[in-house]
């Protein structure tokens, strides 16, 4: 059974389908070897020509290609031009923005094409290009966490409303939600610059466990430290594993750690026992992890999270 899970993340992987924690997951267990057997009969059975598939060209159509006229000759170089022109306008009219919306009541993980990773509060928008240039230009709504990739030549730009963000590669917060008089811009790690694109021109920088404050009414910035249990601290990597324990016991352990209320709608949740090891994860991947293990989904309502056996659900792009 463990063999067959083995060949259909493989197969999943040839054929460019697997979500970006099958990804996670995939690397993890080729590095392990575990995969090696798969690969090697996926990849010979795609990759393996028959003898009588091998074309060599005959000799009388290889002279008799230079016998066509110039003109011919001509054309097919034009043609070829076209070809690879028009191929190349095509491929450049489908780099376009990239837009995700939330409508889920869990929080939503995506990968970047930079490999910034970005987890979406439920309603929170994002938009982003296909392919980045010189800048890592992306725009947003609502609620969203960022752990951006270092890259010194290419700054990361976060537009949201008249507040704008640059990095180089941290791990924060931004709030921007419409309706708000706030938007709040929280370092975890890192450093971030935070200025406005109002006519009163500030600009702020944030080392980690500071947040700024932007108040669309007067239109300024205020730098203040994050308060000991705030809710960004469900960001910060874990050093938590567990040995053959209950929920029971692992749900109140997070809980704790992260001080956010979390509860298990149905009993028979409690029982399930779980070896595992959440050194380096933060809390909404802690909770996909568990949900995978033993089938269930949750959500986030406010601060308090539950985990629940009805409406099956993983959030992920």
């Amino acid at each position: 059974m463990e063999e067959e899970k083995y060949k259909e993340l493989v197969q999943r992987y040839l054929e460019k389908k697997s979500t970006d924690e099958e990804l996670e997951v995939f690397v993890y267990l080729m590095k392990q070897g575990k995969l090696d057997k798969h690969l090697e009969e996926m990849m010979n059975t795609d990759l393996g020509l028959e003898q009588d598939q091998v074309l060599l060209p005959e000799k009388k159509a290889w002279l008799k290609w230079f016998r066509w006229p110039m003109a011919a000759a001509v054309a097919l170089t034009a043609g070829m031009l076209f070809f690879f022109s028009t191929r190349k306008q095509r491929s450049d009219t489908q780099i376009g923005n990239q837009m995700i919306y939330n409508s889920a009541s869990s929080v939503l993980k995506k990968i970047l094409p930079d490999g910034s990773t970005v987890w979406l509060n439920p309603g929170a928008r994002f938009t982003y290009p296909s392919r980045f240039g010189k800048f890592r230009a992306v725009s947003m709504q609502g609620e969203i966490f960022f752990e951006v990739a270092k890259d010194q030549q290419h700054p990361f730009l976060i537009s949201s409303g008249t507040v704008l963000t640059k990095v180089w590669g941290t791990s924060f917060r931004v709030r921007s939600v419409p309706g708000e008089k706030i938007t709040k811009v929280s370092v975890l790690t890192g450093k971030v610059s935070v200025r406005t694109a109002s006519k009163i021109k500030k600009e702020i920088m944030l080392l980690p466990e500071e947040e700024v404050s932007y108040n669309k009414a007067d239109q300024d910035l205020l730098k203040t430290p994050i308060e000991p249990g705030s809710d960004m601290m469900i960001w910060r990597k874990a050093e938590l594993s567990f040995e053959d324990t209950e929920l029971s016991a692992i749900i109140p352990a997070l809980s704790r750690y992260y001080h956010v209320p979390i509860f298990l709608k149905e009993e028979k949740l409690k029982k399930y026992r779980l070896t595992a090891d959440f050194k380096g994860k933060n809390l909404p991947d802690i909770l996909v992890l568990i949900c995978k293990s033993v089938q269930c989904s949750y959500t986030s309502i406010g601060k308090e999270i539950t985990l629940s056996t009805a409406n099956q659900q993983f959030n992920h792009l």
